[in-house]
C-alpha cells in the first residue's frame, strides 16, 4: 500500500507541475511583444532595429513602455526574468527577479489579462488601483 501511495503522491505531485508550468507558458506567451501604458503612442516608445522592436529611449523618465522577450520583462528602468507564475480567480501573479543599473530584487507583479491586446498590472498597495496596458502592433 505504502509503494502505491507514493506512486499518487508522486503522480499529483507532477500533475501540479504541469498546470503550473502550463499557466506560465500560456500567460507569458499571451504577453510577448511590445506594450505601453493606455494613453501613449506605440511609435512615442519603441522603435525597429532590425527585426527586433527596441526602446527609443530607455532612459527616458517618461518612458512607459514594457518588452516582454521569453521569460525576459523589460522595462525603462530594470530588466526582470519571470521566476513563476500562478493563477489567482481572474488574476495572474507573476514572481520577478529584477536588476537595474544597480540593484537586484524580487518583487511580484498581479495582473489580469482583459484579451489579446490590453492587460492590466495591479498596483500593490490598492487592490481597485490598476494600470492598462496596450500592445502595440509593430
Amino acid at each position: 500500500m505504502t509503494g502505491r501511495m507514493s506512486k499518487v503522491t508522486l503522480l499529483s505531485s507532477v500533475i501540479s507541475l504541469c498546470m503550473a508550468t502550463g499557466v506560465m507558458a500560456a500567460t507569458i506567451k499571451e504577453l510577448q511583444g511590445a506594450w505601453t501604458m493606455d494613453g501613449t503612442k506605440c511609435e512615442d516608445t519603441f522603435t525597429k532595429k532590425g527585426k527586433s522592436t527596441v526602446f527609443k529611449d530607455r532612459t527616458a523618465s517618461t518612458s512607459t513602455g514594457l518588452l516582454v522577450t521569453g521569460s525576459k520583462v523589460a522595462g525603462p528602468n530594470a530588466i526582470c526574468t519571470t521566476k513563476s507564475v500562478r493563477k489567482q480567480k481572474d488574476r495572474v501573479s507573476a514572481n520577478l527577479s529584477c536588476v537595474d543599473s544597480m540593484i537586484q530584487n524580487d518583487m511580484t507583479v498581479t495582473f489580469k489579462i482583459v484579451d489579446a491586446k490590453t492587460f492590466q498590472r495591479y498596483d500593490p498597495f490598492g487592490d481597485n488601483m490598476y494600470v492598462t496596458y496596450q500592445k502595440c502592433d509593430m
